[in-house]
């Protein structure tokens, strides 16, 4: 830098261009695209909902391997079962939950989707 505060211009041979200025323009009307939008939100959230069968799987599990059941109210056998049969369906839950989540579409596909719905 020179001492006035003025920088010196340093000529830099230019060996290539390249440029990335193509546009694509997606005309859709607003209630398609909220449409479209909220459905997406509702992927996302449900790409979470596999926390909670595998809490409730890993309580049920625990119990199920740590407990000698006893009888209160039923008989302890009844209450091995209704822990079993608990622990399956919430075993059952945390599949269906990480096939939700796995297959939850990619912002490339509610892209696709979107000009889909723009009718072109």
């Amino acid at each position: 830098m020179a001492s006035n505060g003025s920088y010196s211009k340093v000529q830099a041979p230019v060996r290539n261009v390249h440029t990335n200025l193509d546009q694509n323009v997606i005309q859709i009307t607003e209630d398609k695209l909220l449409l479209v939008l909220n459905e997406h939100l509702d992927n996302i959230e449900r790409k979470n909902e596999w926390i909670t069968p595998l809490g409730i799987f890993i309580a049920i599990v625990t119990t199920f391997s740590t407990s000698n059941f006893k009888e209160a109210g039923f008989p302890a056998s009844t209450w091995e079962a209704i822990f079993f049969i608990c622990g399956l369906l919430s075993f059952g839950w945390l599949i269906r939950a990480i096939y939700i989540a796995y297959c939850s579409p990619s912002i490339e596909q509610v892209v696709e989707k979107i000009k889909n719905s723009s009718g072109n």
